[in-house]
């Protein structure tokens, strides 16, 4: 049986993965910052919204009005989508407060997860937008520790709402990781790795789709640039 696919409404991205994301599969997004990793995420939903499937997008480094305000900027509308219902933006400060409080690793991921399908079924959402997972992660001295809470939490995310998910985690500028615990990438379909390199004179915008499970790939790390 055919794998169905979502597109991501990201130009001359789609074709590269034989139509699309797998659906109901979690998907990262990594990159240094000014990659354009949150752009990225925004294509996703709108595109979306644009083919009837409503979407949760829980913002964490920047403000539901901030990242209105700089979509709309860049001529894309988010309050149309979000006054009819089809789009909610979540700040994460509001809804997921006790995230990190003490307590033990699977009561929060249980928390979270259940927080997020509420969430996703209220708005009977096909697609949700995690912007950066890391805030979202247990504290622990262990980095074993931490490992093992993401692998639990990405699992239970994908089996509490069945949406097909973005995640994206920062990567310091420079480096070779792909994000930001060095587990994240083991553990989803698919990698978006975003750079900026300098081949010239001036930096350019570039995607490589580093692993994408189901999904033959080539390659290629292509040069983009946001409009």
């Amino acid at each position: 049986m055919p794998l169905e696919r979502v597109t991501t409404g990201i130009d001359g991205l789609d074709p590269l993965l034989s139509g699309g994301l797998i659906r109901g599969r979690s998907y990262l997004v990594s990159g240094e910052p000014g990659t354009g990793k949150t752009t990225f995420c925004i294509q996703y939903i709108l595109e979306g919204v644009r083919n009837g499937e409503n979407g949760v997008f829980v913002t964490i480094d920047e403000k539901p009005e901030h990242l209105i305000a700089d979509s709309e900027a860049i001529g894309w509308d988010l309050e149309s989508p979000i006054k009819k219902g089809s789009l909610q933006l979540l700040d994460v400060t509001n809804y997921f407060s006790d995230v990190r409080t003490g307590e033990v690793a699977a009561i929060k991921i249980d928390r979270v997860a259940r927080e997020l399908e509420k969430f996703v079924k209220k708005n009977k959402a096909r697609r949700l937008v995690i912007d950066p997972i890391a805030p979202l992660i247990s504290n622990s001295d262990a980095i074993s520790g931490v490992q093992e809470y993401i692998r639990k939490l990405i699992g239970t995310i994908e089996e509490a709402t069945g949406c097909t998910t973005l995640l994206t985690s920062h990567v310091p500028s420079g480096g070779a990781r792909l994000s930001q615990y060095e587990v994240e990438e083991y553990i989803v379909s698919g990698i978006f790795q975003l750079r900026l390199i300098k081949p010239e004179r001036k930096y350019v915008r570039t995607l490589f789709v580093r692993k994408m499970r189901a999904t033959a790939t080539d390659l290629s790390e292509y040069s983009f640039d946001i409009m």
